[in-house]
């Protein structure tokens, strides 16, 4: 009995071997595909260049390959004997761990360690050699300073700076400063000439030198006020404080004052003016928009002024001179857009009636400066006791 089994014949080109093999990949062709996966960094892929390039190019000439890649004999040297070590592997061309083999012992006990964390939370604000000089007082113990530093650093012992900030914010907050945006609305429907002056100080660094220009402008007519100074305290603040009030006459009084939020606009400014009857209102925050003017001012100033000028910045006597002429120019010869094409001046007299002429303040005798903070403080005095 026969069974029938239904195999089907094998091709014929499968029933032998080629007569002959498909000629092998180079070898650097192989080495450049693996080094480019994902197990390897990019670094591997510019050694295994180099190591290519000396093998074939460059002729197993060393100085060549590194004038080629621009690096140094020993380098390729080093990567080089690597390479050749390892029998080839890729592996050997990665960046070894540059830790040291013998890694120091921590060497604070337990209880120091609680000691430390203990006095650390108590004096959060000291240093490490205070806390040493303490933990000796408390503990009758010596410890280092470098051991302290060393638990500061693992529990991370540092004052939080983010609350810190909040408690700046809120102390900041608390005074309740009266912003300008608040205000402007009401203060601008009183019309009324010189109630609303705009103040900013412009900081220049005029050949190595540092120069403040304070810059100030009427919210009505747009007439402006600056001059030169070499510092931005708050007592430069008030000089040109007084000298702004001595320009507009006791005829207009000065009776709201906008600024940022400098310091230079604290302190000694903000008590000069309280002698005066000034109320201050501040910008908001990183809000430029506040007071738009006067950024288009200061920009007036140091475009049509200080990049025009002879004199400079360097001298502040001659600087204030050259300045206060502009000024003359700004305010009565140079039209406004925003003044249908009028000058400050003009638009002033048109419709407020009367103003005093442009006194420019320009004295440089300091004791008449003395003389006439003190004129103004015992006048307020006076018309207040």
């Amino acid at each position: 009995m026969f069974i029938r089994l239904n195999i089907k014949p094998v091709p014929a080109w499968l029933a032998y071997f080629p007569t002959k093999d498909k000629p092998l990949k180079d070898q650097w062709t192989g080495l450049r595909r693996l080094a480019k996966s994902s197990k390897y960094s990019p670094v591997v892929c510019l050694r295994l260049e180099w190591i290519v390039f000396y093998h074939t190019a460059g002729k197993k000439n060393v100085s060549f390959t590194a004038i080629h890649f621009g690096i140094s004999r020993k380098t390729l040297h080093k990567w080089l004997k690597r390479f050749i070590r390892s029998r080839q592997r890729l592996r050997s061309l990665e960046d070894e761990s540059k830790a040291p083999h013998h890694k120091r012992l921590w060497q604070v006990t337990g209880e120091e360690e609680a000691n430390i964390i203990t006095i650390r939370k108590k004096y959060l604000k000291y240093g490490k050699h205070k806390l040493s000089s303490l933990y000796k007082q408390e503990y009758q113990q010596s410890i280092s300073s470098w051991k302290i530093e060393r638990v500061i650093r693992k529990w991370q012992l540092y004052p939080d700076k983010q609350v810190q900030a909040k408690r700046v914010a809120k102390k900041r907050s608390s005074a309740k400063r009266i912003r300008i945006n608040q205000v402007k609305d009401d203060l601008r429907a009183r019309d009324k000439f010189c109630l609303l002056w705009h103040v900013d100080a412009i900081v220049i660094w005029w050949y190595g030198a540092r120069r403040i220009i304070f810059t100030g402008i009427e919210d009505l007519t747009r007439v402006g006020y600056a001059r030169v100074y070499t510092t931005n305290s708050s007592v430069a603040a008030r000089d040109f404080l007084f000298r702004l009030r001595y320009l507009a006459g006791k005829d207009y009084p000065i009776e709201v004052m906008h600024t940022d939020n400098g310091s230079e606009f604290d302190k000694y400014f903000s008590r000069a003016c309280l002698a005066l009857n000034i109320q201050q209102v501040y910008s908001r925050v990183r809000t430029p928009t506040d007071n738009p003017m006067l950024e288009r001012f200061n920009w007036t100033v140091q475009d049509e002024w200080l990049s025009q000028s002879k004199v400079g910045l360097e001298d502040i006597g001659l600087a204030n001179g050259d300045l206060t002429k502009w000024l003359e120019e700004y305010n009565s010869v140079r039209p406004h857009q925003s003044l249908d094409y009028q000058t400050p001046l003009a638009y002033a007299q048109q419709h407020y009636f009367k103003v005093l002429p442009m006194w420019s303040a320009r004295t440089l005798n300091r004791l008449y400066h003395i003389l006439m903070y003190n004129m103004l403080v015992i006048v307020w005095c006076e018309g207040h006791i």
